[in-house]
C-alpha cells in the first residue's frame, strides 16, 4: 500500500502541476501578479506581507490563487472549497493524532508541521499520501498496533479539538468574510496569507499544550479513551458536515432548481462542481478562478484518496492481527460511508474503529486476564 501512496504523491506533478501549465492557469496567474491586480476584481494585489522578498513573492502568488475561491465570483469553486476545507481539517486531525502516538516517537511521522507546510505550498495531494506512506513504512503502529504503542498523551487529546478550532477554523472563517462588505479587500488578502501556515499553528499549539497541561492530567485509560473519542467525533463531524453541505446544495440545483437564481444554476450543477477534467482532454481555462477549480478538484481527489487508503490499511492490518475481516461487508461499508460522509469522514471512522479494537483486545482488563491465564 505504501508504494501506491508514494505513486499518488508523485502523480501530483502530472495531474496538477503539469495540467495547470498546459491548461493556461500558470500563465494567467503570472499575468495577474505582473499586473498588480487581483484576478477576479479590479483591486490592487498586495505584494508585501513580511518584508522578506522570497516569502512575500510566495504569499502574493498564493493570494492570487486563493482569492477567486473566496470572493464569491465563482459559486461552484466556493462550494467545492467548503467541502475541501472539511476534508483537509479532518485528514490533518488524523495526521496530528498519529504524530503523537507513542510508537511514532523519533520517526519522521512525529513532525507533521513539515508536511503540513508542504501541503500548503506543494498541495494537500502531495503531502498527505507522502506522510501516510512514510507512516506505513516506518511505524510499528501500522505493522503491529498495540494499546501501548498507539497511545496518545491525554493532555494532547484533551486540547486537540480546541486547538483545531483556534488554529484552523478561526483563520479559515476570517479569510472567508466577504470583502469589501465586511472587511476591506486588503485585510482579506492579509487574512489569506495568515491562513496558510495553519498546520504550523496547530503543531506549535499542540506541543505547547502538551508541556503545559501534562502535569494536570493523570494517565487514566478510561479518561484517555473518552478524550480520544471526542477527537474522533470532532473530526468526523467536521468532515461529514462539509461534505453533506457541498453535495446537498449542488444536488438541489437538479432536484429543486427553482430555489436558485438562473445565473448560478449551471455553475452549482454537480457536473460543474465535482467532475474531474482529465489532463489529456485538451481543456483550457479562461480565468484564474476556473483554473483553480480544476486544480483543487485534482488536489481533493488525490489527497482524500490517500488518507482513505491509509485508513483502510490500518484497519485491515489490525483486524487481521486481532480478528477477522469480512471483505464483502467491509467494502460495502466503505463505499456507503464515502458516499454519505466523504472519504475523510470514512477515514476517521476506520481509524477510530481500529483504535477501539486495539485498546479493547490488547489493553486494560483483557490484557490482565490473559496474564492471569498464563500464570495459572
Amino acid at each position: 500500500m505504501r508504494y501506491v501512496l508514494f505513486s499518488l504523491s508523485a502523480f501530483v506533478f502530472y495531474a496538477i502541476f503539469y495540467f495547470s501549465y498546459i491548461n493556461g492557469l500558470d500563465e494567467l496567474g503570472k499575468r495577474a501578479v505582473e499586473s498588480g491586480k487581483l484576478p477576479s476584481i479590479n483591486e490592487p494585489l498586495r505584494s508585501v506581507y513580511t518584508g522578506v522578498e522570497p516569502v512575500d513573492k510566495l504569499l502574493t502568488l498564493l493570494t492570487t490563487f486563493f482569492y477567486p475561491s473566496l470572493d464569491g465570483s465563482n459559486p461552484g469553486l466556493l462550494l467545492h472549497s467548503i467541502g475541501f476545507s472539511g476534508t483537509f481539517g479532518a485528514a490533518w486531525t488524523l495526521v496530528v493524532l498519529e504524530s503523537w502516538r507513542k510508537g511514532n516517537t523519533g520517526t519522521i511521522v512525529a513532525y507533521p508541521m513539515i508536511f503540513g507546510l508542504a501541503a500548503q505550498v506543494l498541495t494537500f495531494a502531495f503531502a498527505t499520501p507522502l506522510i501516510c506512506a512514510l507512516q506505513l513504512g516506518c511505524s510499528i503502529t501500522a505493522r503491529r498496533p498495540h494499546a501501548d504503542n498507539i497511545r496518545v498523551p491525554r493532555a494532547v487529546l484533551a486540547a486537540l479539538p480546541l486547538i483545531f478550532v483556534v488554529g484552523f477554523m478561526v483563520p479559515t472563517n476570517i479569510m472567508v468574510l466577504p470583502a469589501p462588505a465586511v472587511i476591506p479587500v486588503d485585510v482579506k488578502q492579509i487574512a489569506i496569507a495568515m491562513w496558510h501556515p495553519w498546520p504550523g499553528y496547530v503543531s506549535i499549539l499542540t506541543t505547547v499544550a502538551y508541556f503545559i497541561l501534562s502535569p494536570f492530567f493523570s494517565d487514566n485509560q478510561r479518561a484517555s479513551m473518552s478524550s480520544l473519542r471526542w477527537v474522533y467525533a470532532f473530526a468526523f463531524i467536521n468532515a461529514s458536515l462539509s461534505h453533506l453541505v457541498s453535495w446537498i446544495v449542488s444536488l438541489a440545483t437538479v432536484i429543486v432548481p427553482s430555489l436558485f437564481a438562473d445565473h448560478v444554476l449551471e455553475t452549482l450543477h454537480p457536473a460543474n462542481v465535482f467532475a474531474i477534467p482529465l489532463p489529456w482532454s485538451g481543456l483550457t481555462v479562461d480565468n484564474v478562478g476556473d483554473g483553480v477549480h480544476v486544480f483543487l478538484r485534482w488536489d481533493y481527489l488525490i489527497g482524500s484518496a490517500g488518507i482513505l487508503l491509509w485508513a483502510i490499511q490500518l484497519y485491515t492490518v489490525a483486524h487481521k492481527q486481532l480478528g477477522v475481516v469480512s471483505w464483502v461487508s467491509f467494502l460495502f461499508k466503505v463505499t456507503l460511508l464515502t458516499a454519505l460522509v466523504g472519504p475523510a469522514g470514512t477515514a476517521v471512522e476506520l481509524v477510530w474503529e481500529r483504535d477501539e479494537l486495539v485498546f479493547s483486545e490488547t489493553g486494560g482488563s483483557r490484557q490482565q486476564v490473559s496474564k492471569a491465564k498464563k500464570s495459572t
